[in-house]
């Protein structure tokens, strides 16, 4: 049996509704991080450079969640950018991974951009490899460093 999903953009009661998913995502992020996040891009009009896309299934459950922003590239041009991508269903978590996938590409079609990069945590896992199934491919590799936060100007 072929699964069912819907997607629409993010408002602002499906916030604290998203957050075991970002928690899933990314454990270290606390609720007051994660609202204070999507403040900057629930409720925009579409189509906006910057926004969210919620995954439900059959049932009206928030299952999936990605975070966009269009970005330039100097090889690809347009970019859509995807910073968080969570999809976890207890019956069917590659089908909601497929249909959040489908949903970030049909995004990056709607704002003209000719590649979807997709950011998770680690290029390991489970999570990787579907990826790596669907036709994405590892590019680059993305270095960080926690800085201290810059002094107020007294």
């Amino acid at each position: 049996m072929a699964r069912a999903f819907t997607t629409s953009s993010l408002v602002a009661e499906d916030v604290d509704v998203a957050f075991p998913l970002i928690h899933a995502a990314s454990p270290d992020v606390g609720l007051a991080t994660w609202r204070d996040f999507a403040r900057g891009f629930v409720g925009l009009p579409s189509p906006y450079p910057a926004g969210a896309i919620g995954l439900r299934n059959e049932a009206g459950y928030l299952c999936g969640i990605l975070t966009y922003r269009i970005d330039r590239d100097l090889r690809h041009g347009m970019v859509l950018s995807i910073d968080i991508f969570a999809a976890l269903d207890v019956t069917g978590e590659v089908a909601a991974m497929r249909a959040l996938l489908q949903a970030a590409e049909a995004k990056a079609n709607e704002l003209r951009c000719g590649v979807a990069r997709i950011q998770i945590e680690r290029s390991e896992g489970t999570q990787a490899q579907r990826l790596l199934a669907s036709g994405y491919r590892q590019r680059a590799s993305v270095f960080c460093k926690e800085l201290a936060p810059p002094a107020v100007p007294t």
